[in-house]
């Protein structure tokens, strides 16, 4: 990896003691064996009408550069209230992976949640998931973001952490209303006897600062007024009596620094080290002695380093972080734009474009690219991109206001107010509590090697399979190709090799080598290792969803671009329809199932079948009592890890996996997506054999679709498995090959989005041809990607 150590230097050349050596040795320890992951993720458009397709682009980094430590990556699309609608699951290739999500037709509401992560990433501070508001054109009367009161919050933020009593202290402070927007203020400071000490006004976006030198007994309260002339107070954070004051200020390509102490307590703080890190490598670290002299200082060498954020701690002689700041570097290193060149532009009705793309040099590189109506997807130019994602937000808590606008070009003026932005937004990676213990993070998920064949045996003695078993397997793929493997035995019950990519799902024909016997005696379950997911998140909402009257022509675009789609939809349907003719009575789709999955005494009955396989959505749950909970009048289940708890009308069901009696953790690790039906007996209805207090039988998809006699193998047990999420290829017209591709109004707002635009040495220029829709006289252009040294690109062009 490209990182840089740089030499310690030393202060005040006098005897110290300090633990500093080990603190280097752990931060290498976590530098190495724990990076961190960060995600950005490209959208198609920033607006969307209900019953559109959201189409996305991921780029994972670790470090500066793409990341190689994750297989997987997954993606949730969830509703104002935190409940994930949909889930999915996609490979990663050269640290990047793509896919789309369908937006219901009938949402209601201005927004969805988008959340983004590996699960290498859930091991750590999930803050720094991917998170973001997708904002929604919602029906005329639905209410938005932008029509709620504002509410003023503002909040101060002492340089290094703390107020300290007998010295000169910087303290920022930042205001924003109820959605994170940022809010002008002035006010006045008081004290605690109402006299006003000195005078406040933000700067840049809500935020600013000044210098207080507090006594330990002060306290302060600001007096101050938003922009709509509103009055309000807010305490500043109490002083401390003693402690450590840390200033920093980026001049050049050095970092300055000084450290002071308070007189109070002061062999507490006469030994510090500082340490300086960047993606978790120490690029920085000195001793600080403070024993003779209550300040020092010192200047840290930055034009080394990579653009991004560096963290500066300063630690007492136990270890203990008694102050911390943030600052970003920015070196201008980080980006390699490719050449976009328009050979062909006709913004009329389906008229014929064309762009070439070419590299400037013969590194490898992955692009994305979206072509929108520039008018529909709004004007939003310093909104969070590729550039702002992976080097700033990235790696900051919070929101951060208009990112690009501080890499959009260069001034003097921008260091100084993205400087704001490092003293109000947290950052904390790392606990140093826990580098001083020497104790490490606790990995409680491993991502594997892309998707796994895993075969669990139920309902037989573990001890009854040979330790030489092993399950010989054919994988038939939705594309018809096939795959033969052997799965190993793994211990116990369990069976499985990784290392698979397919999509949608497989059929897996399996037989057992030993015991050629054990799939007809036992129950046989397959799963493909990844992720489950949960069912609900916290509910977040970000400003993106926030409309303004700057919105105010996106908005009426967009609604626009929605009638004439329904409309269109609508003509499309009354030509379409077609007369039904009832000629007998058939069979129910229940009587159906219950022929096709059960036998014996689990025929017929007083019972409720669930076809689970069939219900949208389904596959999203983490376990089948998750999907059965609220369905079954009189039935509690209470969730656990170690298998849920499960009462009905005073007794306990019994519990049945392809009519073979098992306890519920058994059922509970089996993926929703491998259960074909549920059929569920209630108690006292009369069939004792299966259990007086109920009983649930749970089928697998195992053996089904009998009539497909052309995908069986003679001999050979088969399953499904299911794989990544199916990709869909987005739709782009060739007017000049099919004139009537779109017999009716093309009224797409997206014209064109590709997420892999691959190029090389060998491959310099790629030819890109698309057509305008109906309705556009302006297009934007927005091109995304990495080349394989980490330099990333951005290139936006209007098209008119």
């Amino acid at each position: 990896m490209r990182y840089f150590i740089i030499a310690a230097l030393l202060f005040c050349l006098l005897p110290v003691v300090s633990n500093a050596q080990k603190i280097d040795s752990m931060m290498s320890v976590y530098a190495n064996r724990y990076p961190q992951e960060r995600v950005y993720v490209q959208f198609d458009k920033n607006i969307y009408n209900p019953g559109e397709t959201i189409w996305y682009k991921a780029y994972v980094f670790s470090g500066n550069l793409p990341s190689p430590i994750s297989r997987n990556f997954y993606s949730e699309l969830s509703d104002g209230n935190g409940n994930v609608l949909e889930r999915r699951a996609a490979p990663l290739y050269e640290s990047t992976a793509s896919g789309n999500f369908d937006i219901p037709g009938d949402l209601k509401g201005n927004h969805l949640h988008f959340r983004a992560y590996t699960v290498w990433m859930l091991n750590f501070d999930t803050a720094f998931l991917f998170e973001k508001d997708i904002r929604i054109i919602g029906k005329r009367n639905d209410s938005a973001h932008g029509q709620s009161p504002q509410t003023s919050l503002l909040q101060f933020f002492p340089e290094g952490g703390d107020m300290i009593a007998g010295m000169e202290n910087n303290v920022a402070f930042k205001a924003n209303d109820q959605f994170g927007n940022p809010v002008d203020i002035k006010g006045v400071l008081k004290d605690a006897s109402g006299k006003a000490i000195l005078e406040f006004k933000s700067i840049h976006d809500g935020m600013g600062k000044f210098l207080l030198a507090p006594d330990k007994s002060d306290v302060f309260t600001a007096d101050w007024t938003d922009g709509r002339g509103i009055e309000h107070k807010t305490d500043l954070p109490l002083v401390k009596s003693s402690g450590v004051a840390l200033r920093v200020q980026t001049a050049g390509k050095k970092v300055f620094f000084s450290i002071s102490r308070s007189s109070v307590d002061s062999q507490a703080f006469s030994h510090l080290a500082i340490i300086a890190h960047m993606h978790q490598f120490v690029v920085y670290k000195a001793k600080i002695n403070l024993t003779e002299n209550f300040m020092s200082g010192g200047s840290i060498p930055t034009d080394q380093l990579p653009s991004g954020v560096l963290q500066i701690t300063v630690l007492n002689n136990e270890d203990m972080a008694v102050a911390e700041r943030v600052v970003f570097i920015n070196n201008h290193e980080y980006q390699t734009n490719p050449n976009i060149y328009v050979t062909a532009k006709s913004i009329v009705k389906r008229g014929r474009n064309e762009i070439e793309i070419a590299i400037p040099d013969t590194m490898r590189a992955n692009y994305s690219i979206s072509i929108t109506d520039a008018l529909a997807d709004g004007e939003k130019p310093n909104d969070d991109n590729i550039i702002s994602r992976l080097l700033l937000t990235g790696d900051v808590r919070g929101y951060v206001h208009d990112p690009y606008y501080y890499f959009a070009r260069e001034a003097d003026s921008l260091n100084a107010q993205l400087d704001l932005v490092m003293l109000t937004h947290g950052w904390r990676r790392i606990k140093w509590t826990d580098l001083a213990r020497e104790k490490t993070p606790v990995i409680k998920f491993h991502d594997q090697d892309y998707l796994s064949a895993n075969v669990e045996v139920f309902g037989i003695d573990p001890t009854r399979i040979a330790q030489n078993e092993t399950v010989n397997l054919i994988l038939k793929k939705k594309d018809s190709s096939s795959q033969m493997m052997q799965l190993p035995h793994l211990g116990g019950t369990k069976f499985g090799a990784s290392g698979l990519l397919f999509y949608d799902t497989a059929t897996a024909f399996y037989t057992f080598n030993v015991n050629h016997q054990l799939s007809s005696t036992a129950a046989i379950v397959f799963s493909n290792g990844l992720y489950p997911g949960v069912r609900k998140i916290k509910p977040i909402s970000y400003p993106q969803t926030a409309f303004t009257l700057d919105d105010s022509s996106a908005l009426k675009r967009n609604r626009f671009i929605t009638e004439a789609a329904v409309a269109n939809s609508n003509d499309q349907k009354i030509k379409t329809l077609a007369a039904v003719t009832i000629k007998a009575r058939q069979k129910s789709a229940q009587e159906k199932l219950d022929e096709t999955y059960t036998s014996g005494i689990f025929t017929g009955g007083d019972a409720t079948i669930f076809n689970v396989s069939d219900q949208v959505g389904a596959a999203g749950f983490p376990d089948i009592f998750t999907f059965l909970a609220g369905k079954v009048a009189g039935l509690l289940i209470s969730p656990n890890p170690n298998g849920a708890s499960l009462s009905w009308r005073g007794g306990r069901p019994a519990l049945y996996l392809n009519e073979i009696r098992v306890d519920a953790n058994s059922i509970q690790n089996i993926p929703v997506a491998d259960i074909a039906i549920v059929k569920v007996f209630e108690p006292g209805g009369g069939n004792s054999l299966l259990g007086g207090s109920g009983a649930i039988a749970i089928y697998t998809k195992k053996g089904v679709e009998a009539e497909k006699k052309n995908e069986d193998i003679k001999g050979l047990d088969k399953a499904k498995i299911l794989g990544y999420s199916a990709v869909r290829e987005f739709y782009s017209p060739n007017y000049a090959l099919n004139p009537d591709a779109n017999p009716g109004a093309d009224v797409r707002s997206t014209i064109y989005w590709n997420p892999y635009i691959l190029a090389d040495k060998a491959k310099k220029r790629t030819t890109v041809q698309f057509y305008n829709n109906d309705i556009s006289k302006q297009l934007r252009l927005i091109l995304e990607g990495v080349n394989e040294d980490g330099k990333l690109s951005r290139v936006e062009k209007i098209l008119e």
